[in-house]
């Protein structure tokens, strides 16, 4: 499925600042060099398989993430603020 981001956990330091490590994987995910925290993901491109690979790459460090989450919270600020430290 090409769909898929090709970011994965050893791709991406999981033990950095939440804004970053967000910020990284979906860069990776959508093939981008940055993203900006305020942008929406799918204004970017992403789609709903993408959703499902940064939800599993993310769970190296957040494991209680939902896929609910990343549609609730669109952009890298929303949902790091909602993932924060835990």
């Amino acid at each position: 499925m090409t769909d898929l981001p090709s970011t994965s956990a050893t791709d991406v330091d999981l033990d950095g600042d939440p804004t970053e490590v967000v910020a990284a994987v979906w860069a990776g995910a959508l093939g981008l060099d940055t993203v900006d925290p305020d942008a929406g993901f799918f204004d970017l491109g992403a789609t709903s398989a993408m959703v499902v690979g940064v939800v599993r790459v993310l769970r190296g460090r957040w494991p209680g993430i939902k896929i609910v989450d990343v549609f609730s919270r669109p952009t890298v600020g929303q949902l790091a603020g909602f993932l924060g430290d835990g």
